[in-house]
This record gives C-alpha cells, sequence and structure tokens, in this order.
C-alpha cells in the first residue's frame, strides 16, 4: 500500500453534492468513510465518521478546495517520502489517507493520526519541509508502534512517551530543528525532571492511549508537559548513546539511558 487516490474520493464527492440529494454528511459517510471499514475494523459508518470529523476531517459547511492541496502537490510529496522513509527505517507498507483539515484548525493547519495499520493526514496550507515532517512524525509512529506489537490498549504510558519523543527526534535529526513542535522549550530540564517524578513515575505503567491525554496534553499539569518529556526522554538517550536503530529499542531501555532513568 502507500498513499491511497483521496482526491478522486473528494472529487466524486463534489460531482455528488451537485446531482445527489442526500446530505452532505450522508455524502461524506457513503464515498469517504464506507471505504475505510478495513482500517477501523468493526466500526459503523457514524463511528467512523465521528472519528474522522474528530481528527480534523473538513465539515459539511466547509468548500473543500482540491486545487489548494494539488498546487501543493501533497500526495507526490508524501508518496515521495513515504518511499524514502520506508527504506530507511524498514517499516511497513500501510495506506496512507490525506484530506483537507477543517478550517476550525486554525492553528497549525495540519494534524496526523498513526495507527498500527493505517495513517491520516489533514493538511491546510503547508511549505513542503512542514508537510514532510508531519509525515515523519506520523510514520515513525507506525514505524515504532509495528516494533512495539501491543494493542493500543495495551500501550503503556512510558511507550507514549518514548513513542512521541522518538518522532520529534527523528524530525528533527533528517529535517533540523525548525520543524520541531514549539512547546518542546517551553519547559526547563530541572523542571521537566521535578514534573517526572511527581506526576509521571508514580503512574509511568498506565495503559491505553485514552489515559495518557491529560498526561501528554496537560490540563491540570502544564500544557504540553508529555510531548516535552517525552523528546527530552529520548534525546538525552541519543546524546548519552547514539540514534543508531533507536525505534527498535525497549521503552525501558531507552528510559533508562537517558537523563530521567529510575
Amino acid at each position: 500500500m502507500s498513499v491511497i487516490p483521496t482526491d478522486e474520493w473528494l472529487n466524486e464527492l463534489i460531482a455528488s453534492q451537485k446531482l445527489n440529494h442526500k446530505s452532505f454528511e450522508d455524502l461524506q459517510r457513503s464515498i469517504i468513510c464506507s471505504r475505510l471499514v478495513e482500517v477501523f475494523i468493526g466500526g459503523s459508518l457514524d463511528e467512523i465518521q465521528f472519528e474522522l470529523l474528530q481528527q480534523g476531517l473538513f465539515q459539511s459547511h466547509e468548500k473543500i478546495d482540491i486545487n489548494k492541496l494539488k498546487k501543493q502537490n501533497v500526495w507526490e510529496v508524501v508518496q515521495k517520502e513515504f518511499i524514502y522513509l520506508k527504506e530507511r527505517w524498514s517499516g511497513p507498507n500501510i495506506p496512507i489517507y490525506i484530506f483537507p483539515i477543517t478550517q476550525e484548525q486554525t492553528i497549525t493547519k495540519k494534524n496526523g493520526v498513526a495507527y498500527p495499520n493505517a495513517m491520516f493526514l489533514y493538511i491546510g496550507e503547508l511549505e513542503k519541509q512542514e508537510l514532510k515532517a508531519l509525515f515523519a512524525h506520523e510514520y515513525n509512529h507506525v514505524c515504532r508502534l509495528q516494533y512495539v506489537n501491543k494493542s493500543l490498549d495495551e500501550v503503556t504510558l512510558l511507550d507514549s512517551l518514548i513513542l512521541e519523543g522518538l518522532a520529534e527526534c527523528a524530525v528533527e535529526e533528517i529535517y533540523g530543528d525548525k520543524w520541531l513542535a514549539p512547546w518542546l522549550r517551553y519547559y526547563s530540564l530541572n523542571k521537566m525532571l521535578e514534573i517526572w517524578k511527581e506526576h509521571f513515575l508514580p503512574q509511568i505503567n498506565i495503559q491505553g492511549l485514552n489515559n495518557h491525554i491529560k498526561f501528554l496534553y496537560g490540563g491540570k499539569l502544564p500544557q504540553w508537559i508529555g510531548y516535552c518529556i517525552g523528546y527530552e526522554i529520548v534525546s538525552t538517550y541519543i546524546k548519552n548513546h547514539s540514534s543508531n536503530k533507536l525505534h527498535e529499542k525497549s521503552s525501558e531501555e531507552i528510559l533508562a539511558g537517558s537523563d530521567f532513568s529510575l
């Protein structure tokens, strides 16, 4: 598998809007969501649609601008980068689905979601290198999840931290620190170590991605703190050792070799 020609789906959706009396939501389910049942095994079309909308899929009141994505050559850029990184990381073949991002996502104009068996990219107006960095971040997740070989309900908080840290360090190594997430510089190492010992260590083995959200994004904890800690764990492991075949090392080994070691 590789980049799926979702531009053809979008053209079909636009044409159907003009010829069909069905609602936009019905057309979205029948033209887009029905083609994703193999990704979301056991999910109904309503559930798949809800999942995609939560991730950043364009909504019914928004105009679909395929030409904007075509001018950026998003499908070609991602396909080329997929071939490059698949060889570099010995990564798996997966389907990659690209859609316009909802206009409500005005801050980053991009989002990516990785599953063990597929990837979704939601794109606004991006520089070419920014698009490549976004794809690399998410594809690194796919490669790591393949190595970890756990269901998303079995993944521990430590696994999640390492997952995000590996992806950001991969972006930094290949594309430079310009494309790192800006919040990675929010906190000093000493501040992160303090929060790590008090809030993260007692819960480090808690399982299930849904249980990690408050640690990654913050809320009661500082914003984006889990991403920052994950990046620093992996970054300091690389400083202390190397980045060679890093995604094939266990989460525990990476932690033990970092400045956050137990």
